[in-house]
C-alpha cells in the first residue's frame, strides 16, 4: 500500500513540483551556492528520494527468506482492500478501479465503527482555550460520539504553563491537568449545551511541548504509554503524520482494532513557509524529505486515512472525505440573521437605497479570523493588500486573531493603511461566534494551509458569503455552497481585490436550504466518518491494510531511524522543529565561555 503510493508520487507528483519551485528561484541562486552546502543537500535528497524505492524492492523481491515469509506474501497477494465512498470502488493496493458482477461484501468487523458497544480513542495535537482546528474539532467529534451512545477517550497535549502563556493568548494559564479539563467541560457546556457529566467521554493527558519555531504541538514521548487501561478498540489519530513524525514507541494498530487517521492540515503549505535554513532551505530536500516520512509514517500507523479535500500529498489508503461539521450555535446564529432581516428588510448592494443602509453595509462588511500565525491565512492576507498598494484603498477589512505574530501582523497592516492602501484594522482573537461577528456578511479567507478550513464552514453556517481563493482545498464549499462562494485565482492581488468587491456588493446570501444544513450538522459527518473507515476484502485472509507487508516494513524502517540511529534521527529531528542539536548546543556554550 505504502510503496505503490510513493512510487506514484515520485514518478509523478515530487519531480514536476520541484521543477515549478525552482525554476527561477534556483536559477538565481545557483551562482553563489556553496559548493559543499550543494553537495550535502543533493545527497540528503538522494537519500529521501530513494527511501521509498527501497520499501518497494524490498516488499517486491521475488525470493523470500524463509517458507513462512513465502506463505505470507501469496497469501497477500491475494488479497484485495477495497474503499468504497459513494464512488466507484478502488482496489487500496494497486489504485486501480474494482468491479463485479454481484454486491461488494460488508465491511469487516474491525472497521464497523457504527456497530454498537464500539470504543473509541481519540489522539489530537491541541486543546482548549488554543483556539484552532485541531483543538475544537477532535473534541466535537468526541462529544458526538458520546452523544450517540460510544465511550470515548479523548487524549490531549498537556503543555508547561510556561508556554501555555505563549499560545493561550493569556485566556488562561493552567497548573494542572484537572484545571484545564475543568476549563475544557464549561466551554462545552456554554458552547454545545451539553452536559458531559451524562456522557460516555473521559479526557486524558500525554506530556507534550510547544515548539514555537515552527508554531506546533510535539509529544514529548511515546504517548501510546499514557492510555492508561482502557479498551483498545477503535483509535482516531487526529493529525497522524504530526503525532508519528517523531514516534518511536509501539505500533498503534498492534494496540487497536482500527486506526483511523484525519489529516486536517496541508503541511506541505505550512513547512513550504516555514523559513528554514541550510539544507531545508532547498525545496527540492525540504519536499523530498516530508514526502518520504509522512507517506512512511501514515502507512505505518494506519489502518485508513482521512484527508478532509484532496490538498496536499497522497498518502497510503487514503479517502478524502470532509468529516467535520459545526456547532449547532453556528447555524442558529444563521437562523437569528434569517429571521431578523425579514423583519427589518436587508440590504442587497453597497449603493442601496438610503444613507442608513449605506452605514449599515459599509460597517458590517468584510472580516477575517484566525490564529496570529504568518504561516496560515495572515501571510496571504498581508500579501494580497501589500501587492495591491494604493489600489485597494477601497477594501475595508476587520481582521481578528492573537498569537505569536500578533505584533508583527499589526505593525504591517498599518504600513498598509500608512501608504493609502487596504483599510486592514487589527484586532485581539475572539470566537467566531462573538456577537461582534454577527453583523459581517462576508469572510475573507485566503488560505490554502488548511485541509478544509474550520472557519469557512462556521461562516457559511452563519449565512455569510465567503472570499476563497479558486483551490483544491475549497472544491467542497464551491460544489456544495456554490452561490455564496466568491473566488478568485490564487496569486493574483487584482482577482482577490476583484472578488471581495463583488461578495461586499451582493450583501448577504440566501437563507441555507435544509440540505446545506444537513452538510454542516455534525450528525452528518459523523455518517460520513463511519462510512469513510470501512474496509473491504474481496478475497484473502489479510483484513486490514496496516497488516500487509508494505505496512510491516514500513513501520520497521521508522522504528530503526528511530532507535538504531539515534543520531541521524536527532538530526532531522533537530533540523525540522529548527532547534539546536546537541553538537551546536556543546559549541554555543564553549564560544560563550570563550
Amino acid at each position: 500500500l505504502w510503496n505503490a503510493a510513493v512510487a506514484k508520487h515520485r514518478a509523478l507528483r515530487l519531480p514536476r513540483r520541484a521543477a515549478d519551485l525552482q525554476e527561477n528561484k534556483e536559477a538565481r541562486k545557483e551562482s553563489t551556492r556553496n559548493p559543499a552546502e550543494t553537495f550535502f543537500s543533493g545527497g540528503i535528497a538522494l537519500f529521501s528520494g530513494l527511501l521509498g524505492s527501497f520499501l518497494s524492492v524490498l516488499n517486491n523481491l521475488k525470493q523470500d527468506k524463509g517458507e513462512n515469509i513465502g506463505n505470507e506474501r501469496r497469501q497477500e497477494s491475494e488479497t484485495r482492500l477495497v474503499q468504497q465512498l459513494g464512488t466507484e470502488p478502488v482496489d487500496s493496493q494497486t489504485g486501480a478501479s474494482v468491479y463485479s458482477l454481484g454486491s461488494f461484501p460488508a465491511c469487516t468487523e474491525a472497521s464497523d465503527i457504527r456497530r454498537p458497544g464500539r470504543h473509541f480513542t481519540i489522539v489530537t495535537t491541541a486543546a482548549l482555550p488554543w483556539r484552532t482546528g485541531t483543538a475544537v474539532n477532535p473534541l466535537l467529534r468526541a462529544l458526538h460520539l458520546a452523544q450517540r451512545g460510544s465511550p470515548v477517550t479523548l487524549v490531549l497535549p498537556w503543555i508547561e504553563p510556561r508556554e501555555q502563556a505563549i499560545l493561550f493568548d493569556g485566556l488562561a494559564i493552567f497548573e494542572d491537568q484537572k484545571s484545564q479539563e475543568s476549563y475544557i467541560l464549561k466551554w462545552c457546556a456554554k458552547h454545545i449545551k451539553t452536559d458531559t457529566t451524562n456522557l460516555p467521554l473521559q479526557l486524558q493527558w500525554y506530556e507534550a511541548s510547544y515548539v514555537e519555531a515552527v508554531r506546533s504541538i510535539f509529544p514529548k514521548g511515546d504517548c501510546s504509554q499514557e492510555l492508561g487501561d482502557g479498551p483498545r478498540d477503535i483509535l482516531i489519530l487526529e493529525e497522524p503524520e504530526h503525532l508519528c513524525w517523531y514516534h518511536n514507541g509501539q505500533r498503534w494498530p498492534e494496540l487497536f482494532q482500527h486506526v483511523i487517521g484525519i489529516v486536517h492540515t496541508n503541511y506541505r503549505a505550512i513547512i513550504g513557509r516555514t523559513e528554514y535554513e541550510g539544507f531545508l532551505g532547498n525545496d527540492a530536500v525540504r519536499d523530498s524529505l516530508f514526502l518520504s516520512f509522512t507517506s512512511l509514517v501514515c502507512s505505518a500507523y494506519c489502518d485508513v486515512t482521512i484527508k478532509l479535500s484532496g490538498a496536499g500529498m497522497s498518502l497510503p489508503n487514503e479517502v478524502t472525505c470532509n468529516i467535520n461539521g459545526v456547532r449547532g450555535e453556528f447555524l442558529r446564529i444563521g437562523q437569528k440573521v434569517q429571521k431578523a432581516g425579514a423583519l427589518t428588510g436587508e440590504v442587497s448592494r453597497v449603493d442601496g437605497a438610503g444613507s442608513n443602509n449605506s452605514k449599515r453595509e459599509s460597517a458590517a462588511a468584510a472580516y477575517y479570523l484566525g490564529k496570529a500565525t504568518l504561516q496560515k491565512g495572515w501571510k496571504d492576507l498581508l500579501d494580497y493588500c501589500q501587492t495591491l498598494d494604493d489600489r485597494g484603498s477601497d477594501i475595508h477589512i476587520q481582521a481578528f486573531g492573537s498569537g505569536p505574530d500578533s505584533e508583527a501582523i499589526r505593525q504591517t497592516a498599518e504600513q498598509i493603511r500608512s501608504r493609502g492602501g487596504a483599510q486592514l484594522e487589527i484586532f485581539d482573537g475572539i470566537d467566531h461566534a462573538d456577537p461582534r461577528i454577527h453583523d459581517f456578511h462576508v469572510l475573507v479567507n485566503p488560505s490554502t494551509s488548511e485541509m478544509l478550513s474550520t472557519v469557512t464552514l462556521e461562516a457559511l453556517a452563519m449565512r455569510k458569503r465567503v472570499v476563497l481563493p479558486r483551490h483544491i482545498s475549497n472544491e467542497f464549499f464551491e460544489e456544495k455552497f456554490g452561490d455564496r462562494c466568491h473566488l478568485f485565482e490564487p496569486g493574483y492581488a487584482t482577482s482577490f481585490r476583484s472578488a471581495v468587491r463583488c461578495a461586499v456588493a451582493a450583501g448577504r446570501p440566501s437563507p441555507l436550504t435544509q440540505e446545506m444544513q444537513d452538510l454542516l450538522s455534525w450528525s452528518n459527518a459523523i455518517d460520513r466518518l463511519c462510512r469513510s473507515a470501512e474496509v473491504r476484502v474481496l478475497s484473502g485472509s489479510i483484513s486490514r491494510p496496516s497488516a500487509v507487508a508494505g505496512s510491516q516494513l514500513a513501520y520497521d524502517l521508522h522504528r530503526r531511524i528511530q532507535t538504531e540511529t539515534p543520531s541521524f534521527s536527532q538530526f532531522l529531528k533537530s533540523a525540522t522543529l529548527k532547534s539546536r542539536t546537541p553538537w551546536e548546543e556543546y559549541m554555543a556554550q564553549w564560544r560563550e565561555t570563550e
